[in-house]
């Protein structure tokens, strides 16, 4: 799972321009615009910087699969990257899409609650072994959050090695193949440098951000799915795996 162009431009914009507060409004008795659309699942054209931004279908294939995202769920609120990569963005607490238009005036807390979700076709044979990892160097620990974590072997690995090697979650299915694959900061070395806090995520301590890739695979579709997040979201692994599988579910198009 190298790195690829789309990932790197993708985690180098997790932290925008910070938005402007605005005056706060008398109350109202009718919804907000914005609070209609996102119950209804809604919303209209937005112009920003000269580009009209909307929550039309795209197209996008993933091998053999075609699928018809929103623009506005789309990463850059536009449609795949150049070359075909696919790359849509959700945003805590309720992993939705962002309105249209939103993508260019994103604030840093935006930053910290977006989820990348990078969507790659391995096909069937290569989505049987995409996760397969050699744990055999690692230390299981007990349970958190219903995932299994791994360490490293503290009594074969020197303290500079520790403070850079990724802590690793694993989730094993009834046969036991890794289902879910997580690779993050090691909380022992670093902050979340994030707190949740009254509905918000807000900075902390740390020089920067801890981070996760988590990793699974849409078996029947032969489609690997990576996701990138703030390390603080983790708790909330299980409401990220169904959702992305019903958002490809539901917009993956009739062949």
């Amino acid at each position: 799972m190298t790195s690829t162009p789309a990932r790197r431009m993708a985690c180098a914009a997790l932290v925008a321009v910070l938005a402007a507060s605005g005056c706060a409004r008398p109350p109202s008795t009718e919804m907000d615009d914005e609070i209609l659309a996102l119950l209804n699942g809604t919303y209209g054209p937005r112009i920003v910087g000269g580009r009209t931004y909307t929550a039309q279908p795209v197209e996008a294939n993933l091998g053999p699969h075609r699928f018809m995202f929103p623009a506005n769920l789309y990463y850059n609120q536009i449609g795949p990257f150049a070359g075909g990569g696919v790359m849509l963005a959700v945003f805590w607490p309720d992993f939705n899409a962002a309105p249209p238009g939103d993508h260019p005036v994103r604030s840093v807390e935006d930053g910290y609650r977006q989820v990348t979700i990078e969507l790659r076709y391995v096909g069937s044979a290569g989505a049987a072994d995409y996760l397969a990892r050699d744990l055999s160097e690692r230390v299981a620990l007990p349970p958190r959050w219903g995932l299994t974590p791994y360490a490293v072997d503290r009594s074969k690995v020197s303290r500079d090695v520790r403070e850079v090697t990724p802590d690793w979650y694993v989730v094993r299915d009834g046969d036991g193949r890794v289902r879910t694959f997580i690779s993050c900061d090691p909380w022992e070395y670093m902050p979340n440098g994030v707190l949740m806090e009254g509905g918000r995520l807000v900075r902390s301590s740390g020089d920067r951000v801890a981070m996760c890739r988590h990793s699974m695979v849409d078996v029947w579709d032969g489609v690997a799915v990576e996701m990138s997040y703030a390390r603080v979201l983790l708790k909330d692994w299980e409401r990220l795996e169904p959702r992305t599988r019903k958002l490809m579910r539901r917009y993956k198009a009739q062949q």
